[in-house]
C-alpha cells in the first residue's frame, strides 16, 4: 500500500485512552472534525480502523488520527437545526433545472395523515 487515508479529528479522553490501548468497543469511532462541537464528525466502522494516533489533550477532548484500512467507508454525519441546513426553493422556475429538493412543504393540518398513510403502506 502506497498510500493511507486518515481521519483526523477529535474524541472525548476516555475514547482516546480506549483506542490508545487498543480496548476499543465494537460501536463504531465517531471523530469530531471541530473542537468542541458535534455538528460535523466522521463515523468509523474499528473494522476498518488499522492504526490510532492520540495526540493532546484539551478541555476533555482529545486529538486524534485513525488510520484506516484499505477500501475502508466512513461515514460523515451533519448534526445542526434543520432550519440551517435547509433552505427553501423560492424560484419555481429553477425546478426545470431538477434541483435536489432541501425542503419538503406540508400543510401542518395533513401531518398526521401523511405520517398515518406512510406507516400503513410499510406494514
Amino acid at each position: 500500500m502506497k498510500e493511507m487515508n486518515a481521519v483526523v479529528g477529535y474524541v472525548s479522553d476516555s475514547v482516546a485512552r480506549a483506542l490508545a490501548s487498543g480496548k476499543a468497543s465494537s460501536d463504531p469511532v465517531e471523530v469530531r472534525l471541530e473542537p468542541g462541537s458535534d455538528a460535523l464528525h466522521v463515523r468509523v466502522n474499528p473494522k476498518d480502523v488499522r492504526a490510532v494516533i492520540v495526540g493532546s489533550s484539551k478541555k476533555g477532548e482529545t486529538g486524534i488520527q485513525v488510520f484506516l484500512n484499505d477500501k475502508a467507508k466512513v461515514d460523515t454525519v451533519s448534526r445542526n437545526l434543520a432550519a440551517d441546513f435547509l433552505k427553501p426553493i423560492r424560484d419555481l422556475s429553477l425546478l426545470k433545472l431538477r434541483p435536489p429538493i432541501n425542503v419538503i412543504y406540508v400543510d401542518p393540518q395533513w401531518l398526521d395523515k401523511l405520517v398515518e398513510f406512510n406507516r400503513t403502506k410499510f406494514q
